[in-house]
Protein backbone atom coordinates (compact mmCIF):
# COMPACT_ATOMS: atom_id res chain seq x y z
CA UNK A 1 0.00 0.00 0.00
CA UNK A 2 1.07 3.28 -1.01
CA UNK A 3 0.02 5.92 0.90
CA UNK A 4 -0.85 9.68 -0.58
CA UNK A 5 -0.82 11.45 2.70
CA UNK A 6 -3.01 15.21 3.37
CA UNK A 7 -0.82 17.86 5.89
CA UNK A 8 -3.21 20.68 6.57
CA UNK A 9 -2.43 24.01 5.68
CA UNK A 10 0.68 24.55 7.52
CA UNK A 11 0.95 24.08 11.50
CA UNK A 12 2.13 21.03 12.88
CA UNK A 13 -1.32 20.88 15.21
CA UNK A 14 -3.35 20.68 11.97
CA UNK A 15 -1.81 17.49 11.03
CA UNK A 16 -4.31 14.31 11.71
CA UNK A 17 -3.16 11.57 13.98
CA UNK A 18 -3.27 9.07 10.74
CA UNK A 19 -1.11 11.37 8.81
CA UNK A 20 1.81 11.65 11.89
CA UNK A 21 1.24 7.44 11.94
CA UNK A 22 1.63 7.05 8.38
CA UNK A 23 4.55 9.45 8.59
CA UNK A 24 6.04 7.55 11.61
CA UNK A 25 5.88 4.31 9.90
CA UNK A 26 6.82 5.18 5.99
CA UNK A 27 10.41 4.29 5.29
CA UNK A 28 10.45 6.77 2.39
CA UNK A 29 8.34 10.64 2.58
CA UNK A 30 8.22 12.37 -1.03
CA UNK A 31 7.36 15.65 -0.99
CA UNK A 32 7.13 18.18 -3.75
CA UNK A 33 8.66 21.68 -4.06
CA UNK A 34 7.66 24.32 -5.72
CA UNK A 35 10.79 26.85 -6.93
CA UNK A 36 12.99 26.55 -3.94
CA UNK A 37 10.65 25.40 -1.31
CA UNK A 38 8.67 22.48 -0.31
CA UNK A 39 5.35 23.91 2.33
CA UNK A 40 4.96 20.07 2.72
CA UNK A 41 8.35 19.22 3.84
CA UNK A 42 8.24 22.17 5.91
CA UNK A 43 5.50 20.53 7.78
CA UNK A 44 7.04 17.52 8.17
CA UNK A 45 10.05 19.81 9.97
CA UNK A 46 8.02 20.72 12.48
CA UNK A 47 7.04 16.70 13.40
CA UNK A 48 9.63 14.32 15.18
CA UNK A 49 10.15 12.53 11.87
CA UNK A 50 13.07 11.50 10.98
CA UNK A 51 14.42 13.87 8.26
CA UNK A 52 16.68 11.44 6.39
CA UNK A 53 13.62 9.67 5.32
CA UNK A 54 11.90 13.01 3.48
CA UNK A 55 13.24 13.29 -0.49
CA UNK A 56 12.16 16.71 -2.02
CA UNK A 57 11.24 16.67 -5.67
CA UNK A 58 11.29 20.06 -7.70
CA UNK A 59 7.98 20.53 -10.05
CA UNK A 60 8.63 23.04 -13.00
CA UNK A 61 5.96 25.89 -12.63
CA UNK A 62 5.35 26.12 -16.36
CA UNK A 63 2.61 26.73 -18.80
CA UNK A 64 4.41 23.56 -21.16
CA UNK A 65 3.83 20.34 -18.88
CA UNK A 66 5.87 18.24 -20.72
CA UNK A 67 8.89 18.19 -18.17
CA UNK A 68 6.20 18.11 -14.97
CA UNK A 69 4.87 14.72 -16.84
CA UNK A 70 8.44 13.61 -17.09
CA UNK A 71 8.82 14.14 -13.33
CA UNK A 72 5.52 12.25 -12.25
CA UNK A 73 5.93 9.51 -15.01
CA UNK A 74 9.99 8.88 -13.22
CA UNK A 75 8.92 9.41 -9.86
CA UNK A 76 5.90 6.82 -10.66
CA UNK A 77 8.09 4.29 -11.98
CA UNK A 78 10.34 4.88 -8.94
CA UNK A 79 7.77 4.51 -6.39
CA UNK A 80 6.42 1.42 -8.38
CA UNK A 81 9.87 -0.10 -7.96
CA UNK A 82 10.63 0.70 -4.43
CA UNK A 83 6.67 -0.77 -3.01
CA UNK A 84 7.55 -3.97 -5.16
CA UNK A 85 10.48 -4.27 -3.08
CA UNK A 86 8.61 -3.90 -0.12
CA UNK A 87 9.13 -0.32 1.38
CA UNK A 88 6.99 1.68 2.91
CA UNK A 89 6.05 4.70 1.51
CA UNK A 90 4.23 7.72 1.63
CA UNK A 91 3.39 10.75 -0.45
CA UNK A 92 2.81 13.63 1.41
CA UNK A 93 1.42 17.48 0.33
CA UNK A 94 0.02 20.04 2.14
CA UNK A 95 -3.54 20.81 2.62
CA UNK A 96 -5.89 17.87 1.22
CA UNK A 97 -5.04 15.55 -1.39
CA UNK A 98 -7.73 15.71 -2.65
CA UNK A 99 -8.20 19.40 -3.85
CA UNK A 100 -5.70 20.43 -6.11
CA UNK A 101 -2.61 18.53 -4.90
CA UNK A 102 0.19 17.67 -7.44
CA UNK A 103 0.34 14.32 -5.63
CA UNK A 104 -2.49 13.32 -7.40
CA UNK A 105 -0.41 13.48 -11.13
CA UNK A 106 1.27 10.71 -9.34
CA UNK A 107 -1.58 8.68 -7.82
CA UNK A 108 -3.34 8.34 -10.77
CA UNK A 109 -0.44 6.98 -12.78
CA UNK A 110 0.08 4.21 -10.02
CA UNK A 111 -2.88 3.24 -10.02
CA UNK A 112 -3.58 2.88 -13.97
CA UNK A 113 -0.24 0.51 -13.28
CA UNK A 114 -2.33 -1.35 -11.07
CA UNK A 115 -0.73 -0.16 -7.38
CA UNK A 116 -2.68 0.18 -4.67
CA UNK A 117 -3.15 3.31 -3.23
CA UNK A 118 -4.35 4.90 0.22
CA UNK A 119 -5.35 8.81 0.20
CA UNK A 120 -5.95 10.12 3.89
CA UNK A 121 -8.00 13.36 4.39
CA UNK A 122 -6.75 16.48 5.79
CA UNK A 123 -7.62 20.18 6.76
CA UNK A 124 -7.97 22.64 3.59
CA UNK A 125 -6.26 25.57 3.59
CA UNK A 126 -9.67 27.39 3.07
CA UNK A 127 -11.55 25.42 5.64
CA UNK A 128 -8.48 26.41 8.30
CA UNK A 129 -8.98 29.89 6.45
CA UNK A 130 -12.28 30.46 7.15
CA UNK A 131 -11.75 29.41 10.99
CA UNK A 132 -9.15 32.19 11.53
CA UNK A 133 -11.47 34.57 9.69
CA UNK A 134 -14.29 33.46 12.41
CA UNK A 135 -16.61 32.93 8.52
CA UNK A 136 -19.64 30.73 7.88
CA UNK A 137 -19.08 29.43 4.86
CA UNK A 138 -22.24 28.41 4.27
CA UNK A 139 -25.66 28.85 6.01
CA UNK A 140 -29.30 27.81 5.01
CA UNK A 141 -29.46 28.43 1.52
CA UNK A 142 -26.60 29.39 0.46
CA UNK A 143 -24.08 27.76 -1.80
CA UNK A 144 -20.23 27.32 -1.69
CA UNK A 145 -17.97 26.93 -4.94
CA UNK A 146 -14.21 25.86 -5.16
CA UNK A 147 -12.60 27.56 -8.27
CA UNK A 148 -8.95 27.81 -9.27
CA UNK A 149 -7.29 30.76 -10.31
CA UNK A 150 -7.90 30.49 -13.82
CA UNK A 151 -10.99 32.48 -14.12
CA UNK A 152 -12.64 35.58 -15.43
CA UNK A 153 -14.27 38.89 -13.86
CA UNK A 154 -17.65 37.53 -16.01
CA UNK A 155 -17.33 34.21 -14.39
CA UNK A 156 -17.03 35.83 -10.64
CA UNK A 157 -19.36 38.48 -11.11
CA UNK A 158 -22.09 35.70 -12.49
CA UNK A 159 -21.48 33.08 -9.80
CA UNK A 160 -22.03 35.41 -6.76
CA UNK A 161 -25.19 36.97 -8.71
CA UNK A 162 -26.27 33.40 -8.53
CA UNK A 163 -25.96 33.09 -4.40
CA UNK A 164 -22.66 31.36 -4.89
CA UNK A 165 -19.94 31.91 -2.00
CA UNK A 166 -16.84 31.77 -3.21
CA UNK A 167 -13.41 30.19 -2.71
CA UNK A 168 -10.54 30.97 -5.12
CA UNK A 169 -7.34 28.70 -5.24
CA UNK A 170 -4.17 29.27 -6.62
CA UNK A 171 -5.18 33.02 -6.32
CA UNK A 172 -1.67 34.40 -8.06
CA UNK A 173 -3.51 33.48 -11.42
CA UNK A 174 -6.69 35.38 -10.72
CA UNK A 175 -5.02 38.76 -9.58
CA UNK A 176 -6.40 40.97 -13.19
CA UNK A 177 -10.09 39.56 -12.80
CA UNK A 178 -10.51 39.86 -8.87
CA UNK A 179 -9.44 43.50 -9.27
CA UNK A 180 -11.75 44.10 -12.21
CA UNK A 181 -14.63 42.54 -9.93
CA UNK A 182 -13.45 44.27 -7.02
CA UNK A 183 -13.90 47.83 -8.66
CA UNK A 184 -17.38 46.93 -10.55
CA UNK A 185 -18.96 45.51 -7.50
CA UNK A 186 -20.02 47.19 -4.20
CA UNK A 187 -21.74 44.27 -2.65
CA UNK A 188 -19.49 41.85 -2.35
CA UNK A 189 -16.64 41.34 0.68
CA UNK A 190 -13.16 40.07 -0.44
CA UNK A 191 -11.92 37.96 2.39
CA UNK A 192 -8.22 37.52 1.98
CA UNK A 193 -5.87 34.75 3.09
CA UNK A 194 -2.00 34.46 3.20
CA UNK A 195 0.19 31.84 4.09
CA UNK A 196 -2.46 30.18 6.45
CA UNK A 197 -1.47 27.75 9.35
CA UNK A 198 2.28 29.52 9.32
CA UNK A 199 3.90 31.99 11.53
CA UNK A 200 3.79 34.38 8.43
CA UNK A 201 -0.19 33.59 7.79
CA UNK A 202 -2.18 36.89 7.09
CA UNK A 203 -6.27 38.18 7.16
CA UNK A 204 -7.71 40.72 5.96
CA UNK A 205 -11.23 42.22 3.83
CA UNK A 206 -9.62 44.05 1.54
CA UNK A 207 -10.37 47.59 1.32
CA UNK A 208 -8.11 48.21 -1.67
CA UNK A 209 -6.29 45.64 -4.15
CA UNK A 210 -2.30 44.47 -3.59
CA UNK A 211 -0.24 44.55 -6.41
CA UNK A 212 -0.02 40.92 -6.59
CA UNK A 213 -1.03 37.61 -4.59
CA UNK A 214 1.79 35.39 -3.64
CA UNK A 215 1.58 31.76 -4.90
CA UNK A 216 0.39 30.57 -1.23
CA UNK A 217 -2.58 32.42 -0.89
CA UNK A 218 -6.75 32.48 -1.02
CA UNK A 219 -9.53 34.61 -1.13
CA UNK A 220 -13.16 33.70 0.03
CA UNK A 221 -15.69 36.30 -2.03
CA UNK A 222 -18.90 36.61 -0.37
CA UNK A 223 -22.04 38.96 0.52
CA UNK A 224 -22.20 40.31 3.98
CA UNK A 225 -24.62 38.60 6.52
CA UNK A 226 -28.11 40.39 6.40
CA UNK A 227 -29.01 41.69 9.79
CA UNK A 228 -30.07 39.49 12.34
CA UNK A 229 -34.26 38.80 12.05
CA UNK A 230 -34.21 39.26 8.25
CA UNK A 231 -34.79 36.08 6.56
CA UNK A 232 -32.64 34.82 3.92
CA UNK A 233 -34.03 35.10 0.23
Amino acid sequence: MIRFISLGPGAAEMVTLGTLRSLEEAQKVYCFAVGESSRAAEIIAQLNIDQSKVITVKIPMSNDRSKANAIYDELASTIRKEHEAGMNIAVATEGDSGIFATTHYVMDRLMEMGVECEQTPGIPSFIAAASIAGLHLVKLQERLLIIPGKTTAEEIINLTSEGYNLVIMKLSMAHDAVCKVFHETKDLQFHYFENIGTTTQKYEILKEMPNNFPYFSLMIINRPSAPKGELFR
